[in-house]
């Protein structure tokens, strides 16, 4: 039989341990604070110079193929054309006024690009916004670039604008081209021939030779 004293020591070192444990575990809390969440990475800024200053302004406009204020009415998303990552929108735009380039129609279409995890690029642009576009005709489709100026509009651009073009025009689209409608006349006859025109002069011109022919040889007789 054991004795209850021998177990007794044995008690004591298990309690030991366990303290350790304890203490070696509250140690490492105390020295290793709760790890904050990490902070969301910041949004990629655009690399673009935007139609900050007059200068810039300038420079966008100049190189841009048309420049025009209007309002975006609607907008239709689809895969980009050369199967690219993102979407290609195509906006219904009324027009205000242009500046530059030869835009005559009322409403147009400008295409922008998005879905790219670009930081410049335009994306869909909200209904009922005001905007200055800066656009290039590319096969017949009105393109605003990512880092082309197309922004919304402001007094600041728009100031910009007109000390470079003027205070700009509405669109005029062109007129319909004329076209001539000829109606036939009723009871009308086919002109005339050239040689149904032409046989009494002739005929004329031959009674006449026979007669000076007639009078020169009465002429000759003694």
């Amino acid at each position: 039989m054991i004795c209850s004293n021998e177990r007794v020591p044995t008690l004591l070192l298990t309690l030991r341990r366990l303290l350790v444990v304890v203490l070696v575990a509250g140690a490492g809390a105390l020295a290793t604070p709760w790890a904050a969440p990490a902070a969301a990475a910041p949004a990629p800024r655009c690399s673009c110079t935007a139609a900050d200053t007059a200068d810039d302004t300038e420079r966008l406009a100049r190189v841009a193929g048309a420049v025009l204020t209007g309002t975006v009415t609607a907008a239709a998303a689809a895969p980009r054309a050369d199967g690219g990552r993102g979407s290609t929108y195509t906006h219904a735009v009324d027009v205000d006024l242009v500046y530059k380039g030869n835009v005559r129609d009322e409403q147009v279409e400008v295409a922008t690009d998005g879905g790219t995890r670009s930081a410049c690029e335009l994306g869909e642009l909200p209904a009922g916004v005001p905007y200055v576009f800066f656009v290039d005709d590319v096969d017949g489709t009105l393109v605003a670039e990512p880092c082309g100026g197309t922004q919304r509009k402001r007094a600041t651009l728009v100031a910009e604008l007109e000390a470079l073009y003027g205070e700009g025009e509405a669109p005029r689209p062109e007129a319909p081209a004329e076209t001539a409608e000829i109606e036939p006349v009723a009871d009308a006859t086919e002109p005339a021939s050239f040689t149904r025109t032409a046989a009494p002069g002739a005929a004329m011109v031959l009674v006449g030779l026979l007669g000076w022919v007639v009078v020169r040889r009465l002429a000759r007789r003694p």
